[in-house]
């Protein structure tokens, strides 16, 4: 499962070097960390079945690949949030939504920690704290980065731009929703609230109640939020400003092409020839701050 959230992963540390305008402390470091998560997320499907009655050192032997993939995931988010640190972030919608990724990854993923102990999890494995933590993680999270690419690859594919401030209310209005639904679901996991109950008639859930409730509320909210993505984006795909070829200043190839490309050949016919690697910035060049790998400038050193 852990594999669902690579793409978001790449998505939003390919559109956070441009809005940062500098590189990352090592995107290399990123690339191996993704096929390390890749790579462990074949040895950890046994902590599916901590419960299932499986000898309890096969438990334990899922259970250290699963803490043990927590560690280039920690890794990665040290590098965004080092590499945030003094840069001259530019704040619109696929940024903040970037950012947003980067939150729920972290906010969820602190509680995989405990449901990687076969010992802990013997009490959470059923309960709403499951439900909370896979959905921040691999739900959310993994949204979070796909509204982030459509923010940031609009332009490219329709030649029109999406109105900003739509764009910010849509995020802020989710991060809020989201928050909201999701945190509550750990306060009920620990309090032993169970998953897959259509009513609680127990006593000891009943207190939970009003918990649910404002879950239901949040989930309404955070639903009808969207409704502000899809307009801006059913008004925009024939209303919006037109884009320019490039109007995130960005380096890659893909922004060397008119927006929208060329419908059958994405560069018209003349294939670009690469001087530089993807992620020049920082440096000065005729363009402003970074150099376009199709451009025989001198570029930053790789």
């Amino acid at each position: 499962m852990y594999i669902a959230i690579l793409p978001a992963i790449g998505i939003v540390s390919h559109i956070l070097i441009c809005n940062m305008r500098k590189n990352m402390l090592s995107h290399r470091v990123i690339i191996y960390c993704m096929m390390a998560i890749g790579f462990l997320s074949y040895m950890v499907w046994g902590h599916h079945m901590f419960l299932s009655g499986m000898n309890p050192f096969s438990a334990l032997v899922f259970s250290f690949p699963t803490l043990m993939i927590t560690i280039p995931a920690t890794i990665m988010t040290l590098i965004w949030l080092g590499s945030l640190y003094g840069s001259n972030l530019r704040i619109n919608s696929a940024s903040l939504f970037c950012l947003g990724f980067i939150s729920m990854f972290v906010s969820g993923g602190i509680s995989g920690f405990f449901l990687a102990q076969p010992s802990i999890d013997i009490y959470l494995h059923a309960t709403y704290f499951v439900v909370g933590h896979f959905h921040m993680v691999m739900g959310v999270a993994a949204i979070m980065g796909v509204f982030a690419g459509t923010y940031f690859w609009f332009p490219k594919m329709t030649g029109r731009m999406m109105n900003e401030t739509l764009g910010r209310w849509h995020f802020f209005l989710t991060l809020i929703g989201t928050y909201a639904i999701f945190m509550p679901f750990h306060y009920l996991g620990l309090a032993g609230n169970v998953r897959r109950y259509s009513a609680f008639q127990d006593d000891f859930l009943v207190p939970l109640i009003p918990v649910h409730k404002f879950i239901t509320y949040a989930a309404l909210f955070t639903g009808a939020a969207q409704l502000i993505f899809i307009a801006n984006l059913a008004y925009s795909r024939f209303k919006g400003p037109q884009a320019s070829a490039n109007p995130w200043e960005c380096t890659s190839l893909e922004w060397s092409t008119p927006s929208s490309p060329p419908p059958f050949d994405n560069f018209g016919g003349q294939h670009p020839v690469v001087h530089h690697d993807p992620y020049q910035y920082g440096v000065k060049s005729s363009t402003g701050d970074y150099v376009m790998q199709t451009s025989p400038e001198p570029g930053a050193a790789s």
